[in-house]
């Protein structure tokens, strides 16, 4: 679904929940700043971190939008929340967490690589993006002065996860997140998928239907996909234990998990080489902050 930009105040934006991502959020929003997002509306589920500080100078700066949001299990009520308040101001929202970074491929820039499958794909309302799942590097203990897209330069392989062969109940690289036009969702019910108005619906970048709900199979990632950084070292994916998880009332995280999900097939630093060119660019870096 085509929207002309120049009825919206940003042409796209983020949508994410954070909590205890004091260490990673500048990074990634400079990173997403480079990539063609200008602006953030972020909801801080009552982190206990610097994350509220770190923010600052981009909400100075007018790039971030705050938002305090305490509670359990709180993520669709924030993408929910986002949706009710700012659906109009921006062309296109997406909806993603703040270990994960949209990479398009061949050095464009987000907005360019919708309008590319949009343009193409009319009946699309949104784009399901494939995961990229990253895994620690090897690395047990966590090294704050270097940033996570340098530390961890390695993935599972592309089908990893395949919902088709039984691998379990996590899908892996098969799961999505959305970028949407938001004025056609009614609601959130899962933080991977959105639910469209009658007769509307998620497309993937070949302008095929995604799958039903969180998936998107056969695996797409040609012209963009998602680097999700889930793990990182095994003492930074610990502290994540206690906090819970934003979505499962039922914590899904456990030490074990660890050595489950920790896949680092492929040497993969692609992203690393789109981000220097996207600075040699320009790419909407904002220096100030």
């Amino acid at each position: 679904m085509t929207v002309d930009k120049n009825l919206f105040l940003y042409n796209l934006s983020i949508v994410s929940i954070m909590k205890n991502e004091g260490p990673y959020a500048k990074e990634w929003i400079d990173y997403h700043l480079l990539a063609g997002v200008e602006h953030f509306y972020i909801y801080d589920n009552d982190s206990p971190d610097n994350l509220k500080e770190v923010l600052q100078p981009y909400i100075n700066a007018g790039i971030v939008t705050y938002t305090f949001f305490p509670g359990e299990v709180m993520q669709c009520a924030a993408y929910n929340d986002a949706l009710k308040k700012y659906r109009f101001l921006s062309r296109y929202i997406a909806f993603i967490d703040g270990d994960e970074f949209i990479f398009p491929q061949d050095n464009k820039n987000i907005p360019e690589v919708l309008e590319d499958i949009f343009s193409q794909f009319p009946n699309g309302s949104g784009l399901a993006i494939n995961w990229h799942l990253y895994g620690s590097n090897f690395q047990e203990k966590a090294d704050y002065s270097k940033g996570v897209l340098e530390r961890f330069t390695r993935r599972c392989e592309k089908h990893y996860g395949n919902p088709l062969n039984n691998q379990g109940l996590d899908h892996g690289n098969a799961y999505t997140k959305t970028v949407t036009n938001p004025r056609a969702v009614d609601f959130f019910p899962d933080p991977h998928y959105p639910n469209y108005y009658a007769g509307l619906y998620r497309i993937n970048e070949e302008g095929k239907p995604a799958n039903t709900l969180s998936i998107n199979y056969p695996i797409t990632d040609n012209k963009i996909c998602i680097n999700h950084y889930v793990l990182k070292s095994r003492e930074e994916y610990e502290k994540k234990i206690p906090r819970g998880d934003s979505y499962y009332s039922k914590n899904p995280r456990k030490k074990e998990n660890f050595s489950h999900d920790n896949a680092n097939d492929e040497f993969d630093d692609e992203i690393l080489k789109y981000r220097a060119y996207r600075m040699s660019v320009g790419g909407g870096y904002n220096t100030a902050c």
